[in-house]
């Protein structure tokens, strides 16, 4: 007879598996390092055990943006792309349950490849900076479907392996996917990056002021 349950883990668990093989394979190669294969699989299933608990991925019908539960924030992630060469833009903002912006911030991304890197790179970075402000019960909010594709089917995705490792978000922090209308704020922050050529990166408290009416008009829908 056969366990489903034990086949579904062991497909979940196989990109972490030759992830680990692929880093055990660099350790022994450049440090002369050998890793315990038992160590190997058992770091494996942690990792993707940590990635099923933190991913949290939902298709929201609404058209507007939604204010977070009471006791948790919400961090929306936007990001631009083109084909033409120019530096990528990322963007965050972070508001509170009542729909007030507790803080943005914009960055730029060279030699990024594809829309899909961009996008993964956003999110990375917003993850981080969550980390680093030791912000808690974190809800991120992406638009990005192809994104959504990646972090639902890591092992279809291969070559992006190394940026869905990294986008590890702690416990009691969740993904979710929404509506274009619902993240224009955080995508209209990254798309001045690639539009406007606004380069320099930084993280301010409050939110533009030039999207002032929009958020406004969010905090209180």
């Amino acid at each position: 007879m056969v366990n489903h349950n034990a086949y579904d883990r062991i497909r979940q668990v196989f990109p972490w598996l030759l992830w680990q093989i692929w880093k055990a394979r660099n350790s022994l190669v450049f440090n002369k390092l050998h890793v315990n294969p038992h160590n190997m699989v058992a770091k494996a299933y942690e990792e993707a055990e940590l990635w099923q608990q933190a991913q949290s991925v939902e298709v929201r019908a609404t058209s507007k943006w939604c204010k977070p539960s009471q006791g948790s924030i919400k961090c929306n992630v936007g990001s631009s792309w083109n084909k033409s060469g120019h530096p990528s833009g990322a963007a965050w903002i972070l508001r509170d349950h009542n729909g007030s912006t507790i803080m943005h911030s914009r960055r730029a991304y060279f030699a990024l490849r594809s829309k899909e890197e961009a996008d993964l790179y956003s999110l990375l970075w917003a993850v981080e900076s969550m980390r680093d402000l030791r912000k808690h019960h974190v809800s991120f909010e992406s638009s990005s479907t192809e994104m959504r594709d990646i972090l639902l089917n890591p092992q279809n995705f291969h070559h992006f392996h190394h940026l869905v490792s990294a986008i590890t978000p702690l416990r009691g922090w969740s993904v979710h996917h929404a509506n274009l209308e619902c993240n224009s704020v955080a995508g209209a922050i990254a798309t001045s990056v690639t539009t406007g050529r606004r380069y320099q990166s930084y993280v301010a408290s409050n939110g533009p002021a030039w999207l002032h009416s929009l958020l406004s008009a969010e905090a209180i829908s």
